[in-house]
């Protein structure tokens, strides 16, 4: 039932900015289209250091999004790896990311709709209790002291089943 994602090169950024962080970029750039490249050509490439390109490489292997083969280097003797960027399981990665945020948006408004009208507001918004928390702050603001007042969640309910519908739709 899921639709046909295509997977363009913003929507491949965005999502390994989002999953890895945005020093993911240079690597997965200069690693498209290849295979089994030594680490040591990566990070002179990209002109990025040998210890970095190694922390951004096992954070993408963390995600499935790429695999390493080691060598032992006959001449130095130690193991060399050589990775492999895997561009189709981007998708995979995009589809759980997206499955994640839909499952906490559910959760939240299961809590707004069993509160609903039990939301207590700072008037200088440092702080959002429900009502048990509001009771045990006697409704003082545990930040600045301010007294707490009841909020309508009912547009935070509405926005949240609209942000849902429009997820669940693009599944």
């Amino acid at each position: 039932m899921t639709k046909k994602i295509r997977l363009t090169n913003k929507i491949i950024e965005d999502t390994l900015v989002e999953a890895i962080g945005s020093d993911v970029i240079p690597i997965v750039n200069f690693l498209k289209s290849r295979k089994n490249i030594s680490e040591f050509i990566i990070a002179e490439k990209t002109r990025v250091e040998i210890h970095q390109v190694r922390n951004i490489l096992y954070r993408m292997h963390n995600q499935n999004l790429a695999s390493y083969k080691r060598k032992k280097d006959s001449k130095k003797g130690y193991y060399i790896s050589y990775w492999t960027f895997h561009q189709k399981k981007v998708k995979d990665l995009l589809l759980g990311m997206h499955k994640e945020k839909l499952g906490m948006l559910k959760q939240r408004l299961q809590k707004e709709e069993a509160n609903k009208g039990c939301f207590f507001l700072c008037t200088n918004a440092c702080a959002r209790l429900d009502f048990e928390q509001s009771t045990e702050v006697e409704f003082k603001c545990p930040e600045c002291g301010n007294l707490l007042q009841q909020q309508d969640n009912t547009r935070t309910i509405d926005h949240l089943r609209d942000k849902i519908k429009e997820m669940e739709a693009s599944l």
